[in-house]
């Protein structure tokens, strides 16, 4: 059972990049936890990883095939993204210029990564959706080596206390 379960039809939507599957693992323990709806941001083309790592160090963007971003039936986002060049992937810019209807609305930031950057990457997402009106309630970083491991389940459900515990989006 979720922690909404108290909350009468509450949409907590997850939003998540992942290249090698770690940031999927993550975002689907959330979503169960949460009883949140997974959504996948996926590239129109993929290119190479230094290519990758390169747009991601300069705050590209790159095309992504068609992904909610519309979030006027939405009451609470969460981005999970994996961290680059101790950024965002530009996939994962892509979707945040993407977003509309969102003022007003809470949101997290869970963050996967090899070794560092975490701060930076939650400070892209928090700066693009706050200027978006939307309202930063937490975030959550979760190692390459504990997913790999399965020892990931306490950061998740911190981050899933405090998504039950945030007040919802004004009507």
């Amino acid at each position: 059972m979720s922690l909404y379960a108290c909350r009468v039809m509450v949409v907590i939507l997850i939003v998540y990049y992942s290249w090698q599957g770690h940031t999927e693992k993550v975002a689907a323990a959330l979503a169960e936890r949460v009883g949140g709806r997974l959504e996948k941001i996926e590239p129109v083309s993929e290119v190479g990883m230094f290519r990758k790592g390169m747009m991601a160090a300069f705050g590209m963007r790159a095309a992504i095939r068609p992904v909610q971003a519309d979030l006027t039936g939405v009451d609470f986002l969460v981005v999970a993204t994996p961290v680059w060049s101790q950024k965002v992937p530009p996939y994962v810019n892509e979707y945040l210029s993407q977003v509309s209807g969102a003022s007003g609305k809470p949101f997290s930031v869970l963050v996967e990564m090899g070794g560092s950057g975490a701060e930076k990457a939650v400070a892209i997402v928090r700066k693009s959706l706050e200027a978006k009106g939307m309202r930063f309630v937490s975030s959550a970083t979760t190692l390459e080596s504990e997913v790999d491991a399965g020892q990931f389940g306490p950061a998740i459900e911190r981050l899933a206390r405090t998504i039950a515990e945030a007040p919802a989006p004004a009507a």
